[in-house]
């Protein structure tokens, strides 16, 4: 083969595929031959050419999945472009790290071995994005099998990243598979078999999800206000009331027990009196509850939050929750003093909360997570600890247009449902919103009405819905989505350890 489409044509290929495999194009199965060509291109070869290899995937990979952090080029100018390839090029680094200890440790290792040691590497790569610089985890390859309903339903039993290692496990199963005659016969039945047996145990683990006989009822307003509109105050205050008006038509339709918001819905203090009074006539009418986004300002402190309110049937806000984990460069700047430069990126940056809390109605017990915290398994966990038996999110992508960011986000909160087997409302200003119940299965707004609506006809619409939300259902492993990644990760840098020290051996032996 030609030496620069040896160097650069397979493992780009091979981020175009991996990318593929997420939304917006969602053609999950391609992630199990993804990775096939870079391998192929890298088993035989020395650790640095291995470190370049996966540094160039990772980089095609993330820049495609990633686009839409260039969408902020609106309202950063080009240090949105900047700021979106340093990410790519910080996150393609870890793959590169991944690349060289896997390389280094099994280079002249049998090839079970190598693919179990890869596997596990990819574990402890994984974890170390998901805790890294505050913590960025979009890109963890589980998220792309969220439509695959079995396979999907291990994330409950260890996470989005367990079903990371066994994708990688298989890829490279493949590609020894493909590259090594000797073992062909032996290698290529064994990643089909993975493959199959990784999807069995979702027989056992999926079931339906359980309503009440007169099931809670949730009304959620996707109000679709495009960012410009949002920070115009002449627009403030006929936002809430549109959004008021909105959700007593869906009262139309039937009872509804809580009435859920977008973040930000109110664009200020919700103390303001003009805002609360269409949330308190909203509520007095229709005898539910509202939780929505809001800003919060305290003035005992002079800080700003980021919040949700839950507005109770008599009008009056009967709690809130600050935002706890904030989006870096977004909502506030990670080590200030020395990016202090960069404050004119933020259009407005707030305080972070101090503790998770949950917003309960007089049925039901809601943990609320805003936004970026979607993202986070361990803050999904500590709320069904701490008494969850739904989780709520608010979000506001509008920011993002109509870019793949927002599927993907929808993906990310499918997983939250899978890991803590709770019920997931996901209102978001642009889309797509709807209830995901504890296995995973998604019914947008609107489906309710119309069996063959597509969710994905949601993005960037104004939307209405009433949907019943499931009972929480029992947790298998409760722990295992939080530990089961860090044990896959601390075991795979330990057996990388002592591949490379008996290899070092050996040829000291030798």
């Amino acid at each position: 083969m030609n030496p620069f489409r040896y160097t650069y044509t397979l493992p780009i290929l091979s981020g175009i595929l991996l990318a593929t495999a997420f939304p917006r194009f969602h053609v999950y199965p391609l992630a199990w031959i993804a990775l096939v060509p870079l391998l192929v291109a890298t088993l035989q070869r020395n650790p640095r050419t291995v470190a370049l290899h996966f540094f160039i995937t990772g980089w095609v990979f993330h820049t495609l999945v990633l686009q839409w952090l260039m969408t902020n080029i609106f309202w950063a100018g080009g240090w949105a472009i900047l700021g979106q390839q340093g990410l790519c090029i910080l996150l393609s680094l870890f793959w590169a790290i991944a690349g060289y200890l896997w390389t280094v440790s099994t280079q002249y290792r049998n090839n079970g071995i190598r693919a179990l040691v890869l596997a596990l590497i990819w574990a402890a790569l994984e974890y170390a994005q998901a805790i890294s610089f505050t913590g960025f985890g979009w890109t963890a390859l589980g998220y792309s099998q969220g439509p695959d309903t079995y396979f999907s339903q291990l994330a409950t039993l260890g996470g989005v990243t367990f079903l990371s290692t066994i994708i990688v496990f298989v890829n490279a199963g493949i590609a020894i598979a493909w590259t090594c005659s000797s073992c062909r016969w032996k290698a290529f039945p064994i990643a089909l078999t993975v493959l199959v047996l990784a999807h069995l145990p979702g027989v056992v683990l999926l079931d339906e999800a359980q309503y009440d006989d007169g099931p809670f009822q949730v009304g959620i307003v996707q109000t679709n206000y495009g960012q410009l509109m949002k920070w115009d105050r002449n627009y403030t205050v006929p936002m809430v009331e549109e959004a008021a008006e909105l959700s007593l038509n869906i009262n139309q339709w039937g009872a509804v027990d809580l009435f859920v918001w977008p973040e930000a819905a109110l664009m200020s203090d919700y103390n303001y009196g003009p805002l609360m009074r269409p949330l308190n006539l909203l509520t007095t009418e229709t005898k539910a509850h509202l939780l929505t986004g809001t800003v919060r300002r305290d003035s005992a402190t002079n800080k700003s939050y980021n919040s949700a309110i839950l507005v109770d049937e008599s009008g009056t806000v009967s709690d809130y929750y600050d935002k706890v984990h904030l989006a870096p460069f977004g909502e506030y700047l990670p080590l200030e003093p020395f990016t202090s430069f960069l404050r004119f990126i933020l259009i407005g940056s707030v305080d972070a909360g101090e503790d998770q809390k949950l917003l309960s109605t007089n049925d039901r017990n809601f943990g609320p997570l805003i936004c970026f915290e979607v993202l986070f398994t361990p803050m999904a966990l500590h709320l069904r600890d701490m008494g969850a038996d739904s989780l709520v999110v608010v979000s506001n992508l509008g920011w993002f247009g109509s870019s793949n960011a927002v599927p993907q986000a929808l993906e990310v909160a499918r997983f939250r449902a899978i890991e803590t087997r709770l019920p997931l409302i996901q209102a978001a200003n642009t889309g797509i919103s709807g209830i995901f119940d504890p296995y995973g299965r998604f019914t947008g707004i609107g489906q309710e009405r119309d069996p063959d609506f597509n969710p994905q006809h949601l993005l960037m619409q104004k939307a209405i819905g009433r949907l019943p939300l499931a009972q929480a259902a029992a947790h298998p492993f409760p722990a295992g989505p939080v530990w089961v990644p860090r044990i896959l990760a601390v075991f795979g840098l330990l057996l990388t350890a002592l591949c490379w020290w008996k290899q070092d051996k050996a040829q000291v032996d030798g």
